[in-house]
Formats: C-alpha cells, structure tokens, sequence
C-alpha cells in the first residue's frame, strides 16, 4: 500500500469513504420506523441501531475535523450522558449485571465529548469481557475538589488473571488520561475483580481546565 494512504492521512480518508454509507444507515433505521404496523421489538432495535450508528458518525466527524471543531460545548463532555450512551451500547451486546452511580451534580471535563466516550467505552469492555457473560460491573462518578473520578469495578478474575489480550484498552485509556493532565490507577475491586480509577480535571466555570496538579500514568498489571 502507498506510503501516502498511512497514518493520520490514511484514516482519515477511510473516515471520509465510511461517512456516506454510515448516513445511509441513519436514513435506513429513520425510515423503517415510520412503519406504523412496526413490532415493538423491531423499533427499539431500530433506535438502537441509530444510536450506535450515531456514535460512528460522530467518531468519523471528529477524526475528519479534529478535536477543535464546532463550538466551544463540544470540547466540554458531560461525563454522566457520555457514561450513559456508553452503558447503552455496550447492553447490546452484554447481559450482565450493570449499575451506575453518579453524583447530583453535572460533571463536565475539558475533554471533546468523542475522546471522553472512547475512554470511558475502553475500560467498560475491559470490565464486561473480564467480568463475563454474566457478571456484575459497576461504574461510578464522583467529583473530589478540582477532579472527576470515574471508577469501574468488575467481579472477574482479577488483573493478572485475564486472558492475553483484555487489558489492552487500558493502556490507551493510560495514555489518554495523561494527555489531558489526569491519570489511571488499576487495583482490586470490592467485587474480587478488576478495579480501574479514571481521574480528570474538572472544567472550571468559565469554561477554562483547570489543570494544576496534573496527573501521571499508571501501570496496569494486566
């Protein structure tokens, strides 16, 4: 393969060639649920298949685009709505035992909203896959002065007890954390498995990271 389809430029032109088929399915799903004699069933999969395809169109926008893109807001994710879309799509396909904790307050991170769901969707199939297919994660937000601490816990074999291969969303997530001034930690959970710490900075109120402290990688034993 030529040199000048690698790389950066290399995804981003297969971003631009996924972009019209992926429209086509957003259009596709829309229209079978015009369907008025529609099986419940059939639609709630409908409206899953969009959402995911969504997440896709997204994904394809922000590579081809850059993080910067669009207004301010969309460099700002609200953790709590991604956690959830996140949850939803990995329900899909897992049947599990999933609970989610979140505090009353809104928590927003000076991250792009498609960065903060790569990360948070990286340590959810960690911890679906080390847990199995029906074990229990739990995921919970938290804020701790000027950090939001996003914990997902699993009741798996534990860190060095996985399968070759389960970890390997970590050390992206790793590095990612870092990037953005926060960091990773992995221990025990309370459930015997499996426990991954997410911190970030919190996004100040005037919309400005607050970055003082900033955070340094984790190794993870996996």
């Amino acid at each position: 393969m030529s040199s000048r389809y690698g790389g950066v430029e290399g995804l981003r032109l297969a971003c631009h060639d996924i972009r019209q088929p992926t429209a086509g399915v957003l259009a596709l799903a829309g229209a079978a649920l015009t369907e008025t004699e529609l099986p419940e069933s059939a639609r709630t999969r409908l409206h899953q298949i969009i959402g995911l395809a969504e997440w896709q169109s997204d994904v394809i926008e922000h590579w081809l685009h850059g993080p910067g893109r669009g207004s301010a807001d969309s460099r700002h994710a609200d953790v709590v709505l991604v956690v959830n879309e996140a949850v939803a799509a990995e329900r899909v396909t897992w049947a599990g035992d999933l609970t989610l904790v979140w505090p009353p307050e809104l928590v927003f991170v000076p991250l792009h909203s498609v960065t903060m769901r790569r990360m948070v969707a990286n340590l959810l199939a960690n911890a679906t896959r080390a847990a199995g297919p029906s074990g229990t994660v739990t995921i919970e937000v938290s804020r701790h002065a000027r950090q939001m601490l996003l914990t997902v816990e699993d009741d798996g074999p534990g860190f060095g007890r996985l399968p070759t291969g389960l970890g390997l969303g970590l050390s992206a997530v790793a590095r990612e954390a870092v990037e953005h001034h926060g960091r990773l930690e992995c221990g025990r959970s309370s459930l015997g498995g499996g426990r991954v710490n997410l911190w970030l900075p919190l996004a100040a109120p005037d919309g400005v990271a607050d970055v003082r402290g900033g955070g340094q990688d984790a190794t993870c034993p996996v």
